[in-house]
Order: C-alpha cells, then sequence, then structure tokens
C-alpha cells in the first residue's frame, strides 16, 4: 500500500532526516511539505507548498492523506519573545492537529520534549505540556508523541549553546544507564526513524514514547 505523507518542519534537525527516509520509502508515494518559503525539492515525490502557518485553516491540499509528520519547533532565543516561542510550538502544532483531523489523515506524529508537562515551572517544559494536552482534546484517531532528549545532529543554524551542550553530552553519554537511560542524547536520525516506524506499524489510539524508548523502536 502507498501511504500520502505530509510533514511541517521539514528543514529542521529531524525534519530533514525524516524527508530523506520518506523520499526513500517505498511505503510512501506522496509527501506533502509544509513551508515558510520556496525550497525547491528535486524528488518527484514531493509536493511542496509555501504556507503562512498563522492561516493554517487556508490551506487545502489536492489529495487525501494519511500520515501527518510535525516537526516545528524553535528556540526562546530564536524567536524573540516568549509569546512567539508558544506560537510556534504549541498554537501552530494544534493548528496543525486540528487540520489533520480536518482533512482525516490516520495518524498524527508529533515531536515534543522530554520533561514536557503542562504544570512545570519550566517555561519550555510547561509549553510543550500544554501542547500535548491541547492535542489530546481535538478528536484525532492516532496520536503518537516523541519526547527526544538532548538532540544530536549537525544544524544548519547556529547554536553555539546547544554545540557546547552535545560535545559535552559525547563524553557523558555512557553515563546515562538504567533510570537515567531518557536522559541521554539522542540522534535526529534515530528520532526520525521512530516516527516513521511507529506511522507504519503502531495502531494504538495514543502513545507516548520517552527518548529511551524512542532509543529502542
Amino acid at each position: 500500500m502507498s501511504f500520502t505523507s505530509l510533514i511541517a518542519g521539514a528543514t529542521g534537525l529531524v525534519g530533514s532526516e525524516l524527508l530523506n527516509m520518506l523520499i526513500s520509502s517505498d511505503s510512501y508515494g506522496k509527501i506533502l511539505v509544509l513551508n515558510r518559503r520556496k525550497i525547491g525539492y528535486e524528488s518527484p515525490k514531493i509536493i511542496e507548498h509555501v504556507i503562512d502557518y498563522d492561516n493554517l485553516s487556508s490551506f487545502v491540499p489536492d489529495q487525501s492523506i494519511d500520515h501527518v509528520f510535525c516537526c516545528l519547533g524553535t528556540t526562546i532565543k530564536k524567536a524573540g519573545t516568549k509569546e512567539n516561542f508558544r506560537k510556534v510550538d504549541h498554537d501552530h502544532v494544534v493548528d496543525l492537529a486540528a487540520k489533520t483531523n480536518e482533512l482525516k489523515a490516520s495518524k498524527f506524529m508529533v515531536i515534543s520534549a522530554l520533561g514536557a508537562n503542562a504544570k512545570s515551572n519550566i517555561f519550555y517544559n510547561r509549553v510543550k505540556g500544554e501542547m500535548e494536552n491541547a492535542l489530546q482534546k481535538i478528536g484525532l484517531p492516532h496520536i503518537f508523541i516523541f519526547r527526544p532528549s538532548l538532540l544530536m545532529g549537525d544544524r544548519k543554524e547556529n547554536r553555539p549553546g546547544e554545540k557546547t551542550a552535545i560535545m559535552v553530552y559525547k563524553v557523558i553519554n555512557p553515563l546515562f544507564i538504567g533510570k537515567l537511560k531518557k536522559y541521554k542524547g539522542i540522534s535526529a536520525n534515530k528520532v526520525a526513524k521512530g516516527m516513521l516506524d511507529v506511522a507504519l506499524n503502531n495502531e494504538n489510539t495514543f502513545q507516548i514514547f520517552e527518548s529511551d524508548e524512542i532509543q529502542d523502536l
């Protein structure tokens, strides 16, 4: 069976890995890619849509969609304000899930974060937790939430603080064993592979994958 997928955030660390996997997969015949600006992909599988996430309700694809992969995300530093961060990591994600439900796509896969909790005192974790809670109220048939620890990989954008953290994690990663395993840094490739595997093989109605569980997919 050939599926049609939609991916948002395809230029990011996990999204770019996932897009390459979707292109290579025989299970997907068409890939709709949502971007804020024109990229220009070479794969004949890809149908690119330049959209305004603030007006996602106006997006109407010409074909039915089976699986939606949400890899949207930013940082407070890049967003500029907490309000802008929340718009990207909460509002746009929830709007995409609502659009997924409207289009009757069967599965919604989304990247959240380790420590996501709507009651957290940490703003980042609280926003991620509130996003997860909002998704569960939309009525999607299948929701899969991925909570990776620090993402390992080569980003296109410059994030000095994150690069330093990755260097440290490469040294201490072997120390995260047992109950601490979920705090171990995880490669973007591994997260992308897990999302694809779950989309094709998991029929649960709702499931959250902590970082160590993603490692085991």
